[in-house]
């Protein structure tokens, strides 16, 4: 039976499930108010859910079938759910603590490593690699890696297919690289991970009629994580940082959030704000584009947003592609990329005058500017 049949089954489940997520107007809907809002309308976050259903119901479906290859994606699944199930406590409430959420990824990733094998198996560094071998050092850090994958998918879970569209590209990265390297398993579970995105996105751009939520995006950060170990620890001939660069733009747009937030803006690293990248593509560039056309939309500005940022993605996929077994290069080409998201980033702050100093600080602070230069 071909691998390449998950992805459908995923598909067709999610496009099924999204739409009941979207009925379900009495419970976890996300209002319009907040820092980091763009939309105008009460919108349901609960398409990660239908992406974590669909991508259960996939994998049930295959195991049923017969597809044993993918029986061992079973503990690593429900390694997710911690995870998951604190992100939906987030999406019902919006009273769990940014800590907790942290505490859920860990206790996934720690699942993870002692059921699933999820445990980071080299960096292709010297000597750090011979460290990895205590588990002190490595357990600590595989925990930390997963943590993170999920808190940057929901930093950039901030505009109409952004964190959807980006982990497609990715986990189209992991799928070849997996497809290339005889990797069965790996690659299943990657197309199954696909599939389930691609019924979700189809409801989610480009007019936001559902979110992914937290539970969605740090279901979607712990599998890239996972999947990433995993294709690293089955396939020697593929660089350890391919996976990292193929994930440049969430890990760049992270720590460059970790160090406005820590050293520029001296304010907490989990606080929210509204001074990521794609906010800023939308306020300096989508928002101008719609005012220059007759008859503006904040529908339309939002949809903007992602296909902009999906380039930068692409173009991480590209060079992890190209330099998939040479860690030197994959370093450049990381380097390269940072710096490329830091010159992006400085040409849409600097500007000048009053109205800009206004807008930075207004931005910052919370004030909803979409809307008041859109009625003014």
């Amino acid at each position: 039976m071909s691998n390449w049949w998950p992805i459908a089954v995923s598909a067709v489940c999610a496009g099924i499930l999204v739409p009941l997520a979207i009925r379900a107007r009495w419970i976890g809907h996300d209002e319009p108010a907040g820092v980091q809002k763009l939309h105008l309308v009460p919108t349901s976050r609960l398409g990660g859910v239908a992406v974590v259903v669909a991508y259960f119901a996939a994998l049930a479906v295959a195991l049923t079938a017969g597809h044993l290859g993918l029986s061992s994606a079973l503990p690593m699944a429900l390694a997710a759910l911690p995870v998951v199930l604190v992100g939906l406590i987030e999406d019902l409430t919006r009273r769990v603590r940014p800590r907790y959420r942290m505490l859920g990824a860990v206790v996934s990733g720690a699942l993870a490593s002692a059921y699933a094998g999820g445990i980071v198996p080299r960096l292709d560094l010297p000597v750090i690699d011979d460290l990895l071998q205590h588990l002190w050092l490595v357990l600590p850090l595989t925990w930390f890696m997963v943590a993170g994958a999920c808190n940057a998918f929901n930093l950039i879970d901030g505009a109409h297919g952004l964190a959807g569209g980006t982990a497609l590209i990715m986990f189209g990265g992991i799928a070849l690289a997996a497809g290339w390297s005889g990797d069965p398993l790996t690659l299943g579970e990657a197309l199954l991970v696909m599939g389930a995105l691609a019924g979700f996105l189809v409801w989610n751009y480009p007019r936001g009629r559902i979110f992914l939520g937290d539970a969605g995006a740090y279901f979607i950060g712990f599998m890239y994580a996972e999947l990433s170990i995993r294709l690293v620890a089955r396939n020697s001939e593929i660089s350890a940082w391919y996976v990292i660069m193929l994930a440049g733009y969430p890990i760049v747009d992270t720590l460059f959030a970790m160090y406005r937030r820590g050293f520029l803006r001296r304010v907490p690293l989990m606080e929210p704000d509204a001074l990521h990248l794609h906010s800023l593509v939308f306020h300096r560039v989508a928002l101008p584009i719609e005012r220059r056309l007759k008859g503006s939309s904040l529908l339309r500005a939002n949809a903007r947003v992602a296909p902009r940022l999906w380039l930068h993605t692409a173009l991480c996929l590209v060079l992890a592609l190209i330099f998939r077994d040479n860690t030197p290069a994959l370093w450049i080409g990381l380097a390269a990329y940072a710096a490329l998201y830091l010159n992006r980033y400085r040409a849409l702050v600097r500007f000048r005058g009053k109205r800009a100093r206004y807008w930075v600080a207004a931005v910052a602070e919370g004030v909803d500017v979409a809307k008041r230069a859109d009625a003014s």
